[in-house]
């Protein structure tokens, strides 16, 4: 019995520590009528940060940890910052909020019931591996992160990734958070030979 609880609680711990790793989801969106590969240059527009009571989101450094983990992304495609004559504009937003979620203690709640007569399926368990779970509310931070592309003459959106998730509650932890996030985002859609002229 002993040996189960603590399968569990170790099987759940994991499962914490990955969401809080990086972002759960990564997503983009392109304008089918966009040419990504004829863009050289790009400028930063003021970006739009609703962090919510906790200043540590709307930190300086993030906004930096951003910028700079997309301006290297753009400069591996062939793109080159240039603020004067830009070919296209690059803007974020950020978002986060409040949430609370149930947890279960003890067991593999509320997936397996107990063994022998009183087997079957319990929400708290019954009995047996499974038994002695309860539930318990935790607080966390959804965050989400857009990067918008935009042409800088027409202000027609190009590009669009988006990232959601789960922060951590340390600040060097959601910088890595955000770097992981906006690499697999333009890995995945916005591949290299796009760039290739």
């Amino acid at each position: 019995m002993k040996k189960f609880v603590k399968m569990g609680s170790v099987f759940f711990g994991m499962i914490a520590l990955t969401v809080s790793a990086a972002f759960a989801q990564v997503s983009a969106g392109i304008n089918p009528a966009a040419d990504l590969g004829k863009y050289k240059t790009f400028a930063w527009l003021r970006p739009d940060v609703k962090a919510g009571p906790n200043p540590m989101y709307n930190s300086d450094l993030l906004s930096a940890t951003v910028k700079q983990s997309v301006g290297t992304e753009l400069l591996t495609r062939g793109m080159k910052e240039d603020e004067d004559a830009p070919d296209a504009l690059i803007q974020f937003h950020t978002y986060t909020q409040q949430q609370r979620r149930t947890n279960y203690s003890g067991g593999f709640y509320p997936y397996f019931g107990g063994w022998g007569r009183w087997g079957g399926f319990y929400p708290y368990g019954m009995m047996g591996w499974g038994g002695g779970g309860y539930p318990y509310q935790t607080q966390y931070t959804e965050g989400t992160l857009v990067i918008d592309i935009l042409d800088a003459k027409t202000k027609e959106v190009l590009w669009e990734g988006v990232a959601q998730g789960t922060l951590s509650g340390k600040i060097n932890r959601i910088q890595n958070q955000i770097n992981s996030s906006v690499r697999k985002m333009f890995t995945k859609y916005y591949p290299l030979k796009q760039t290739v002229s």
